[in-house]
C-alpha cells in the first residue's frame, strides 16, 4: 500500500499543476466558473480519499478532468433549476465516450485555448479591478484566500467575499465562456497582462510554501503572454512584458545552487543563464520600443532587465541607466515597490547612504509594512556602511516577515553572516 504521506504530497502537487487547466476546462463545459471551481474540488476530495489506497494514477490530470466531469453530470441531474441547460450539457458529455479514456496530451492539445479564455473571463469588464486580479489569483494559481487577502492587505472574509461576488456576477450577467471580439480586446488588455505577469511572478519568487520557484507557471506566462502577442500585435506593452518574462525566464537555472538553494542575482553564474530566451527577450523590447509613444511600464522593466541580461558580469551592470529606468517607471506607474527598487539601483550607482536615505523614506508607507524586501534592502545597505548590529536586526525582520521558506532561509543566513 503506498505510503499516505507521500501520496498526500503527490496529490497536493499534482493539483497545484492541473488545477487551473482543469478549472479552465471545465468552465468551458459547464459555462460558470464558480461551478467548475467546485466540481474540481470534488475531484480533489474523490482523489484524497482514493489515491492513498490505490495510488496515484498514470495522467493524474486526465483522472481528476473525467472524475469532475461525471460530478457534473451527477450535478446536472439534481439541480433542477439548471435542469434545461444542465441536461443538455449532461447528454453531450455522454455521447462522448472518449473522455473517459482521455491523456495527459489529448487535455494538454486542447486546455491551451481554455487557459487562455479563463484570463479574459477573470478580466471582464464587469468586474472590479481588485475582483480581477482576486478571481485571477484564486483560479490562475490556485492562492488560497488567506494568502491573496495578505497580498492586498485586507481581511480575510472581505477578499472572500470579493471573489464570491466576482463569481456570482459572472454567473448572473451570463458572461460566455469565448475569447471576446477584436474590437473588445483593447478594454481588457491591462488586466490581462496584469494577471498573465502574475502568473509569472509566482511562479519565478512564490510567495509561500517550500519551493523557491515554480517553473511551470513561468513557462504558462509565458505561453499565454506570445499568445496573446500573436493576437495584438500593434500593443506595444504586450511585447514588453513578453520581453519582460523571456528575460526574466533566462536566469531560472541559474537561480538555485547544486544543493537546490536559492542564489541571488548578483551571485549567480551568468554562464548558465539561458541566451536563447535572452535574445528572444531583447526582440521583443525592439518591437515594444518600435512603437510611437513613451514606453509602458512593461516595456521599462523589461529594459531594466535587459541591463542586467547585457552585462557578462555584475560589474558591467550600468546601475545608473537602471536607475533612471525606474526614475521614469516611478512616473509611469508609481508604487512604494517601484520606490524601494529605484532605492535599490541608487544604492549600487552612488553609493549605500544614497541607497539607505531612499529607502527610509518608505519605512512609514502601510503597503510596505510587512513586506519583507524593506528590512532586507535596508540591512544590505546598512552591512555595507559597517553598522553591522542593524544590519543584522534587519535581517532578522526580513525573515520574520516572509512566507517563503526558501527566502527566509536567505535571511536568516544574512543575519549570521552580519558582523
Amino acid at each position: 500500500m503506498p505510503d499516505d504521506l507521500t501520496t498526500h504530497r503527490a496529490i497536493e502537487a499534482v493539483w497545484r499543476i492541473e488545477s487551473a487547466r482543469l478549472i479552465a476546462g471545465l468552465a468551458r463545459i459547464v459555462r460558470d466558473v464558480g461551478l467548475a471551481e467546485e466540481l474540481a474540488q470534488d475531484a480533489l476530495e474523490i482523489a484524497l480519499k482514493k489515491w492513498p489506497t490505490s495510488g496515484v494514477p498514470d495522467g493524474p490530470g486526465a483522472w481528476l478532468m473525467a472524475t469532475a466531469k461525471h460530478r457534473a453530470i451527477d450535478l446536472m441531474r439534481r439541480k433542477s433549476r439548471y435542469e434545461r441547460k444542465l441536461e443538455e450539457i449532461g447528454r453531450d458529455l455522454e455521447t462522448q465516450q472518449s473522455w473517459v479514456e482521455v491523456d495527459d496530451s489529448e487535455i494538454d492539445d486542447r486546455i491551451g485555448d481554455d487557459m487562455l479564455r479563463l484570463v479574459f473571463i477573470a478580466c471582464h469588464p464587469v468586474l472590479s479591478t481588485e475582483a480581477r486580479v482576486a478571481l485571477s489569483l484564486r483560479l490562475l494559481l490556485g492562492l488560497t484566500t488567506d494568502e491573496i487577502a495578505r497580498a492586498f492587505l485586507v481581511s480575510e472574509p472581505t477578499l472572500a467575499q470579493r471573489i464570491v461576488r466576482a463569481k456570482r456576477t459572472l454567473a448572473r450577467k451570463r458572461i460566455p465562456f469565448e475569447m471576446p471580439e477584436p474590437d473588445e480586446l483593447p478594454d481588457r488588455l491591462s488586466s490581462v497582462l496584469q494577471t498573465i505577469y502574475l502568473v509569472f511572478n509566482e511562479g519565478y519568487a512564490a510567495t509561500a510554501g517550500d519551493d523557491w520557484m515554480r517553473p511551470s507557471l513561468c513557462n504558462e506566462a509565458l505561453r499565454l503572454g506570445r499568445i496573446v502577442a500573436g493576437l495584438m500585435p500593434s500593443e506595444p506593452e504586450v511585447h514588453g512584458l513578453v520581453a519582460l518574462m523571456e528575460i526574466q525566464a533566462s536566469r531560472l537555472r541559474a537561480r538555485t545552487g547544486p544543493g537546490g538553494e536559492p542564489v541571488l542575482l548578483l551571485d549567480q553564474d551568468r554562464s548558465r543563464w539561458d541566451r536563447l530566451l535572452i535574445r528572444r527577450g531583447l526582440d521583443a523590447l525592439d518591437r515594444a520600443l518600435e512603437h510611437p509613444g513613451a514606453p509602458g511600464p512593461y516595456t521599462l522593466q523589461a529594459a531594466i532587465a535587459a541591463c542586467h541580461a547585457r552585462a557578462l558580469t555584475p560589474e558591467e551592470t550600468d546601475w545608473e541607466q537602471i536607475a533612471g529606468l525606474y526614475e521614469a517607471l516611478a512616473i509611469v506607474s508609481p508604487s512604494p515597490v517601484v520606490e524601494l527598487n529605484r532605492a535599490v539601483a541608487v544604492g549600487m550607482a552612488a553609493g549605500p547612504a544614497e541607497g539607505l536615505e531612499l529607502a527610509d523614506a518608505l519605512l512609514d508607507e502601510q503597503t510596505l509594512a510587512n513586506y519583507a524586501l524593506l528590512p532586507a534592502v535596508r540591512g544590505e545597505f546598512l552591512e555595507k556602511l559597517g553598522r553591522h548590529d542593524e544590519a543584522k536586526q534587519e535581517f532578522r525582520r526580513a525573515a520574520s516577515m516572509t512566507r517563503n521558506e526558501s527566502e527566509r532561509q536567505i535571511f536568516l543566513k544574512r543575519a549570521g553572516g552580519a558582523r
